[in-house]
């Protein structure tokens, strides 16, 4: 599958020459987002009220699998560019999947959780930084780059708007009722979703216009589409997992199904939002980059 993911890559643009070896810093950034994740969320996935399912349902998995994902294919990207004596599917590959057990090791280490649920948790990541790796095996190697750090800056960015979501929800209407607060949260997560898609997509533009390759159309498109597919890939992943985890550890199983059925329709919708407006915002700032044809 990533071979041919690569081929139908490589034939979206040509390039002048093959872009040289790069992403030690991307992959510093990444790892380090992971670790930053996982010291963030040791609290909420160690519960002391013993509804470890409610704690996830705030979209802490969802947050881990996407590192581990981004982890994965930065090291991907960096270990291709260092040993390019041996075939990239294969280094990409275990690059990744060797921060997704590394990572995994990480969360063993957690105690407090029942140890089903720890097991569960370094699955997912394992699983997210073996499709990292995968990930990075798509040429050329500047879309992936441009894709992960698209991704990197949305995750920032739905940081601060969670963070400020308080005040944010009243701007937006939210006057407590359950009706009106949960308008305001519709209103609010569309809006963060298009301006993080809006910003995606124009800073993938930006890195692979700078990179001084000579793609067409497409290449842009799929560059600042990849933070919206990677979300989509995060949640199967979180939904799977949620699903274990609440036969494991939730006094109240039923009710946070429900919960969850919930977010993950969310969490899909700002999926497809990020691809497409970030995927258009990325092809529409090239082609205002081409000169009208002289007639």
């Amino acid at each position: 599958m990533t071979s041919a993911l690569s081929s139908t890559a490589e034939s979206l643009g040509t390039q002048k020459n093959e872009e040289p070896a790069r992403g030690g810093w991307l992959a510093f950034v990444a790892v380090a987002w992971l670790v930053l994740v996982l010291a963030a969320l040791r609290k909420s996935l160690v519960p002391d009220s013993g509804d470890l399912a409610l704690a996830m349902a705030a979209g802490s998995l969802l947050q881990l699998t996407l590192a581990g994902i981004l982890a994965g294919a930065a090291m991907g990207l960096w270990a291709a560019g260092q040993l390019t004596r041996y075939p990239r599917p294969l280094v990409t590959s275990v690059a990744g999947l060797i921060t997704g057990v590394l990572a995994s090791l990480a969360v063993l280490f957690v105690r407090g959780m029942p140890s089903g649920a720890i097991w569960v948790l370094a699955l997912a990541l394992g699983l997210a930084g073996a499709i990292g790796g995968g990930l990075s095996v798509v040429r050329p190697a500047v879309m992936v780059r441009a894709g992960v750090i698209a991704t990197l800056v949305n995750l920032a960015f739905f940081n601060v708007m969670q963070f400020n979501s308080s005040w944010l929800l009243e701007v937006f209407g939210a006057d407590g009722t359950d009706a009106g607060n949960k308008a305001a949260g519709g209103y609010l997560s569309f809006t963060q979703a298009a301006l993080a898609g809006l910003l995606g997509g124009y800073l993938a533009y930006r890195v692979v216009r700078r990179s001084g390759l000579t793609l067409r159309w497409p290449s842009y498109l799929l560059a600042g589409g990849i933070p919206g597919l990677l979300w989509i890939v995060g949640d199967i992943i979180t939904r799977v997992g949620v699903a274990r985890l609440l036969t494991l550890a939730s006094v109240d199983p039923d009710g946070d199904k429900v919960i969850m059925h919930s977010l993950g329709a969310s969490r899909i919708n700002t999926g497809l939002m990020l691809f497409f407006v970030g995927g258009l915002t990325a092809m529409i700032a090239f082609g205002r980059t081409l000169k009208p044809r002289e007639e």
